[in-house]
């Protein structure tokens, strides 16, 4: 049996022990009467009586109702005390709540009506309640990002307010972020490395006990030590599970048939027990065609769907399926619609690049205007230029004096340079020697002038020549000469369904960028077509001429590329994805909570992002046209539109196997120690004062029907 006095102050104590005095007092007041005159003396001998009981000299009388009062004041004494019991406590008096809310948490095991999520609660709960006055301990919940939900504290109260604001996500597992939160308090760093004589301890080394409650499917922790952190691993789940799960939905556009639409789908069974279900695809919220799935333990197989249209369209893929983890049962991808794009075309005259801009499949996404090279002096293309107007400018073997507010595509010229401050003009020719000019001047190059070097070649003094910072610009790095094609970047969006070794370039430069540039296509003149990022937009140049000009010139064509049915295609990649055009294409998949970014139409001004089925959203664009969406929590698909019109479409899925192998983990690594599965159960303190209150009440309840039996 102990204690835990609800009174601390020795005033109040003081005040609560004078009580039974008071009421003792009473009993010893005389009583003040009043003399009476009677007919008959036969009551002077109980008035007599009446006299030694009010002297304060007399022995108290046994009095009942004394009896009980004094009684009542004694057990709400102890009841103040509040008496109870508990077992031997254990561990250190701080204590930190790992728990974890991720998508597994939502798993409701066989035989249960909890999810673990739920039942980690009750845990902690149960912890909470069971902490003395002189304990502290701290909440944190744990997903893919940690969240410190109340720091330490003695106020079980706020404990608990603190562990009922915790929810459940959908979101993956990283446990590390919240050991990292814990670790902060138990391993206090220090001001400098050990072995300096200045170094000191930050803070006094407090030790903890870590409790985690997860079913352990994060991925294992190395590189962390848990110092004077005292692990111990609450298993929330069992191992005996039931879990079918999608875990990739996407969809692609047969290039040859445009109609043609494939929807591909991977299901894998991570229970103990074989499954017999149907998965059904409904597009645009409407039943479209079912297959049947049969998956042993532990196997996975893959389904494929042909779909005919030609709009933007919502898919969805469902498991008929009832197992422990809901979330993954559903699927969510779709198909981009049209967007309509604007370009800029900047040329002297090249009948190629106009007729690969003008195909049906380009008209649909895009609208072209063409320009010559004087209307870069305009105030009309600087406002342009500056307000990022266009979704593309396209500058055939011209350049501006500065870069454009949007994405460009040079052909046959480079970007201005960055830096301004000299120009170094040095003129690679092949005898190994060459000359330097240097520019003091801030100048706007021209973009085809040329300088004689020594050796009577003929050198390019275009403004990326600029080595004020070369690192930082476009240069050229060879004479022209003829070009042989020797590599591919396949991987790159531009160069997909791209042949290009059969092609005949005349003359070409190779070509180097400011640093992230990507090589897209290699020669024998080292890179020709490369791509760079630019605060936010991206810059492509081409190290050759599609149209060249000859002394009087007249139009000479510098390469077979546009008789090659490669050419239209490329045109039509840079649409797609430097433009950022798109003809219904398969919608991009994000997972659940991660910030969507998306760059729009610059038609678009009021944007909205809808979850199909449900509540819409607000939202700004940012510089540039780029959307950023936060609001990514519950999978679905995502209609961004602007008033009625649908600007693009994209998915929020779990698709996370770690998540959806849900058979609970009966051992944790973490660092080089391993923790074991405790069973989680709790010292609970067995609490007398409410039977204490409850005799309290009692005892007054018998002394008032004493107490009004003798007065009747």
């Amino acid at each position: 049996m102990n204690f835990v006095p609800a009174l601390t102050n020795p005033l109040a104590l003081a005040a609560l022990a004078l009580i039974p005095v008071a009421i003792i007092a009473l009993y010893f007041l005389k009583l003040k009467r009043e003399p009476v005159e009677v007919p008959s003396t036969y009551l002077w001998a109980k008035t007599i009586e009446d006299l030694h009981v009010n002297s304060l000299l007399q022995r108290l009388r046994r009095s009942l109702l004394l009896l009980l009062q004094l009684l009542a004041v004694f057990i709400a004494f102890i009841a103040i005390l509040r008496p109870g019991c508990r077992g031997a406590t254990r561990g250190q008096d701080r204590t930190v709540f790992l728990i974890d809310n991720s998508a597994s948490m939502q798993t409701v095991d066989r035989n249960e009506t909890l999810s673990r999520f739920e039942k980690a609660k009750r845990l902690i709960l149960e912890k909470i309640e069971a902490m003395s006055d002189s304990d502290s301990a701290m909440l944190i919940s744990f997903n893919d990002r940690p969240e410190t939900v109340q720091a330490f504290t003695t106020d079980r109260a706020r404990l608990r307010d603190s562990l009922e604001r915790v929810t459940i996500t959908n979101h993956s597992t990283d446990i590390l972020g919240a050991l990292k939160a814990a670790d902060g308090l138990a391993n206090p760093r220090r001001s400098s490395e050990i072995a300096d004589v200045k170094d000191v301890q930050v803070a006094d080394a407090k030790p903890a006990d870590l409790l985690i409650y997860s079913d352990g499917r994060f991925q294992t922790v190395t590189e962390f030590s848990l110092g004077n952190l005292e692990a111990e691993y609450i298993a929330m789940g069992s191992s005996d599970v039931e879990n079918l799960a999608i875990t990739a939905f996407s969809t692609e556009r047969n290039a040859e048939r445009p109609a043609e639409v494939q929807a591909f789908a991977t299901i894998e069974n991570f229970g103990n027990t074989s499954v017999s279900t149907t998965a059904t695809l409904t597009m645009n919220e409407q039943f479209l065609d079912a297959e049947a799935v049969q998956l042993d333990a532990g196997e996975q197989t893959g389904l494929s769907f042909v779909i005919e249209t030609e709009d933007a369209a919502t898919l969805s893929l469902a498991l008929d399926h009832e197992d422990d983890l809901a979330i993954d049962n559903i699927a969510y991808t779709g198909l981009s619609p049209l967007r309509n794009v604007s370009i800029l075309v900047i040329t002297p005259g090249n009948t190629p690049l106009k007729v690969g801009l003008e195909t049906e499949q380009t008209e649909k996404i895009c609208t072209t205007n063409y320009v010559k090279p004087s209307y870069l002096q305009t105030d009309e293309y600087k406002k342009r230029a500056a307000d990022g107007v266009d979704d593309l400018i396209i500058y055939d073997t011209c350049s501006p004096s500065e870069m454009p507010a949007t994405n460009t595509f040079f052909i046959g010229a480079l970007p201005p340079p960055t830096s301004l401050i000299s120009n170094e003009i040095i003129d690679p020719s092949p005898t190994g020697t060459g000359s330097t000019t240097t520019e003091s001047s801030p100048a706007t190059v021209p973009p085809a002038s040329e300088t004689a070097g020594p050796a009577g070649t003929s050198v390019d003094t275009t403004a990326a020549d600029s080595v004020n910072g070369p690192e930082l610009n476009w240069r050229w790095t060879t004479p022209k000469s003829s070009v042989s094609l020797i590599d591919i970047e396949r991987t790159h969006p531009l160069m997909r369904y791209l042949e290009l070794f059969s092609l005949l370039i005349f003359t070409g430069r190779g070509v180097d960028g400011p640093p992230g540039t990507i090589e897209l296509v290699g020669a024998d003149v080292g890179t020709v077509l490369a791509i760079a990022p630019r605060d936010g937009f991206q810059d492509m140049v081409l190290g050759f001429e599609i149209i060249s000009r000859g002394d009087d010139g007249t139009p000479l064509a510098n390469t077979n590329w546009y008789a090659e049915r490669s050419w239209p295609v490329f045109l039509l990649n840079v649409l797609r994805h430097l433009a950022g055009a798109a003809d219904a294409t398969g919608a991009p998949s994000y997972r659940p909570g991660e910030t969507v970014r998306m760059r729009l139409e610059n038609a678009i001004t009021s944007p909205s992002v809808t979850r199909v089925g449900g509540a819409t959203v607000a939202v700004t664009p940012g510089p540039s046209g780029t959307l950023e969406i936060i609001e990514t929590e519950i999978p679905g698909n995502y209609r961004i539109e602007d008033d009625s019109k649908l600007a693009d479409i994209f998915a929020i899925n779990l698709f996370d196997p770690q998540e959806s192998d849900i058979a609970a983990v009966n051992e944790i690594d973490i660092g080089y120690e391993s923790v074991s599965s405790g069973n989680g159960t709790v010292d609970q303190r067995q609490e007398f004062w409410r039977w204490a209150l409850i005799a309290m009440l009692g005892l007054i309840a018998a002394e008032w029907w004493v107490y009004t039996r003798r007065v009747a």
